[in-house]
């Protein structure tokens, strides 16, 4: 489907939104917003699904799970998110045999 340069585009800017996303639902936590939390939590798995990040994706609708659950985000929830996206960026940037390049 890419190119070697546009398949490093897109992993670069597949990381930047999700890394966007942790900072917004990072601060839905902080402000005690349950509904921004899911929403982007939400958005968040379908671009891992999009990438065929199943595992990711997983994770992101626990979150929202539990956001919309009123049983209250903690940093630990955000943290597993975090773990599985960079989990995935490293996937991909090793399938996409960039070495570090992404």
């Amino acid at each position: 489907l890419f190119d070697p340069a546009e398949m490093r585009d897109v992993i670069h800017e597949w990381h930047a939104d999700v890394a966007t996303a942790l900072a917004i639902i990072e601060d839905a936590r902080r402000r005690n917003d349950p509904a921004e939390v899911a929403r982007v939590a939400h958005r968040t798995a379908g671009g891992g699904l999009a990438l065929g990040a199943t595992s990711l994706a997983a994770v992101c609708e626990g979150l929202r799970e539990r956001a919309e659950s009123g049983a209250g985000v903690t940093a630990a929830d955000i943290e597993r998110v975090r773990r599985a996206a960079e989990a995935t960026h490293r996937a991909l940037a090793d399938a996409a045999g960039l070495d570090g390049d992404a």
